[in-house]
């Protein structure tokens, strides 16, 4: 009887064995089942993160490449503008220089009549070119000029410019016909003649207010002629010695995007 309690004690201290066995088995299993799991997660996780790096970067790369577009074309807007404004002061000049050429016209034109109502006949002249009249003055001179380089008569217009600086050599005009010399041949392409002349604008006596001006088209006529390096010395020039004027704001949009070629500016 002593025996038969015995063995079924035994027989019940296996079974708790076992069971607690099993029961650490399931647990230690259920541990590393979470352990794999989380290690996954942090796998996945981490490779999350780095994708996100990654397009971070691409994007920082891209926006940086924007902002230098931005910059170009903002440089390339301020050049454009200061071309308009100071075609806008050529043209107001123009029609000053016209409308002193319309007065003396009209005095001429009295004088005329006055000699027609006392029976004098007014002496034949012999045909002449439009700013070679012997009496003509500086003013209608640069208003026939003019007159012909709007009409885009440039080799005519070099002729007449010329004579003005010629006859005239020491009033204001001068300097401003001799930048306009410059210019004909530029529109004509002719660079390295233009560079000769806009030169002459600098040189001149007396100096006028177009030697910005012609110091910004030398550093186009350079970088037409696909000399980088003259035409930013040139624009650098215009910048640091005449800096609050419409060439040097131009001069300073050039040089932020003088890497680019480009065509040559009209």
């Amino acid at each position: 009887m002593s025996r038969r309690r015995d063995h079924g004690a035994v027989r019940r201290g296996l079974r708790a064995t076992a069971f607690v066995a099993s029961v650490v088995a399931a647990v230690s299993g259920c541990a590393s089942g979470e352990r794999a799991q989380r290690a996954q997660e942090i796998a996945t996780l981490r490779s999350q993160v780095e994708e996100l790096r990654k397009s971070q970067e691409a994007s920082a790369r891209e926006l940086a490449r924007l902002a230098g577009e931005m910059k170009a074309l903002d440089a390339q807007s301020a050049f454009l503008i200061g071309e308009a404004k100071a075609a806008g002061e050529e043209r107001a000049r123009v029609k000053a220089a016209l409308d002193e050429s319309d007065k003396t016209l009209r005095e001429l034109r009295s004088a005329v009549e006055e000699l027609s109502k006392a029976a004098i006949p007014p002496p034949a002249a012999a045909p002449t070119p439009r700013s070679s009249a012997p009496d003509a003055s500086p003013e209608q001179m640069y208003a026939a000029a003019m007159a012909s380089f709007q009409a885009e008569e440039h080799g005519q217009a070099v002729l007449e410019f010329t004579e003005l600086t010629k006859k005239f050599p020491e009033h204001p005009l001068a300097a401003n016909a001799q930048y306009w010399v410059g210019e004909a041949y530029y529109r004509q392409r002719d660079f390295r003649q233009a560079l000769v002349e806009f030169r002459k604008v600098i040189d001149g006596v007396p100096k006028g207010s177009q030697i910005p001006d012609a110091l910004l088209k030398i550093g186009l006529c350079y970088r037409a002629l696909r000399d980088q390096a003259r035409a930013r010395e040139a624009w650098e020039q215009v910048a640091k010695e005449h800096p609050g004027t419409n060439a040097a704001t131009q001069a300073r949009a050039l040089l932020a995007t003088s890497g680019d070629t480009g065509r040559p500016a009209r």
